[in-house]
């Protein structure tokens, strides 16, 4: 086998979110502090593109640059992506040898964990020496690889306070019952950190319906029309991929619809979206920083020819139980997990 090229490929896959730049800037950031990669190049158009050659050279970027991508919501780098045929494989391969890149390293959600075992395959197939490597970065949450994704401590921050200050709206507007419907396809972790907008002034939101949990349709209509009739207004979050108990759709139009219906009140429907993904004014100082070392890690592990692995972040087992330890809160530390490890379903609520 030949020997393994000296520079290194960025993609990133998926949607984009609020700390996606930090964990760019944390694999630049290292691969300048290193001497095991020389040329950085990122695929511009997503991981499609690589096969048409799509690269631009992230390498000679100026330190107010880097830095200022850690402030920076969203990607520098395209996340768009598609199925991936078998036998486009030489063609990839073809453009990382073309490249001399011998390290590619993957940046996005759940599609990052199929995507890191086609491109390892496909370079053992070509017998094309290649270290990849993924960082699991997703809002939503739904990568089964460590305790949580960076993304989704910010998405919570911006879903918590949203619902808080739309509650409030919603006290006095001429639609009494609001419902807001949160990303969410299949698991609703982003969902339920709207229940941190609850406190002793609030109860809202009322009712928070999760793909994981299919409710009755009655006991549902009979929880926010008590909730109306205590406060004057209800307020329910629901997800894109939210159902009933009998498998009929509960997302935002339908449920906004359904409580119209049965309450006799109008209702009003708020979608968040992209917003929640990447709000740069709710950016969680810790989400930044554990993105920011999940880059850096995936080039030292990189410098260690580890390849297979998605790099983690892992809540501190060994954290004290005295006082000082409490105050101080949640800690995380850096941790891997092997490819066949990390199955490519989505993570759900337990």
């Amino acid at each position: 086998m030949a020997e393994r090229g000296e520079n290194c490929l960025i993609a990133v896959t998926g949607q984009p979110t609020a700390v996606t730049n930090s964990v760019i800037a944390g694999i630049l950031d290292e691969v300048g502090e290193g001497v095991h990669i020389a040329d950085v190049f990122g695929a511009t158009t997503g991981v499609a593109g690589i096969a048409d050659g799509k690269l631009v050279d992230l390498g000679a970027q100026k330190r107010k640059t880097i830095e200022g991508l850690r402030r920076t919501p969203g990607s520098v780098l395209s996340g768009r992506h598609r199925v991936l045929k078998e036998d486009e494989s030489a063609r990839f391969v073809e453009v990382l040898r073309a490249n001399e890149i011998g390290t590619l390293f993957l940046v996005g959600g759940l599609p990052a964990v199929g995507l890191l075992q086609y491109f390892i395959q496909a370079a053992e197939k070509e017998n094309y020496p290649l270290v990849a490597l993924a960082a699991p970065v997703s809002a939503e949450n739904d990568v089964n690889a460590g305790d949580h994704t960076p993304g989704y401590g910010s998405a919570a921050r911006f879903v918590a306070t949203t619902v808080r200050d739309a509650a409030r709206d919603a006290a006095g507007a001429e639609e009494p019952i609001l419902v807001i419907e949160i990303l969410g396809k299949t698991s609703g972790w982003l969902a339920a950190s709207s229940a941190l907008a609850r406190d002793e002034q609030s109860a809202a939101p009322h009712a928070i319906i999760l793909p994981e949990r299919a409710p009755e349709r009655e006991a549902l209509v009979d929880e926010l029309r008590r909730a109306y009739q205590k406060h004057g207004y209800a307020v329910a979050v629901t997800t894109e991929g939210a159902k009933d108990s009998s498998g009929n759709s509960l997302d935002g139009v339908a449920l906004s619809t359904l409580l119209a219906s049965e309450l006799g009140v109008p209702s009003r429907l708020e979608k968040l979206g992209a917003t929640a993904r990447s709000a740069g004014a709710n950016v969680a100082r810790a989400d930044g920083e554990e993105a920011y070392n999940m880059g850096s890690l995936m080039v030292r592990l990189a410098g260690d020819d580890c390849s297979g692995y998605l790099v983690s972040i892992q809540r501190d087992a060994h954290q004290g139980n005295d006082r000082n330890d409490r105050e101080r809160g949640y800690r995380s530390i850096e941790g891997t997990a092997r490819l066949d490890q990390v199955g490519d379903s989505a993570k759900v609520l337990p």
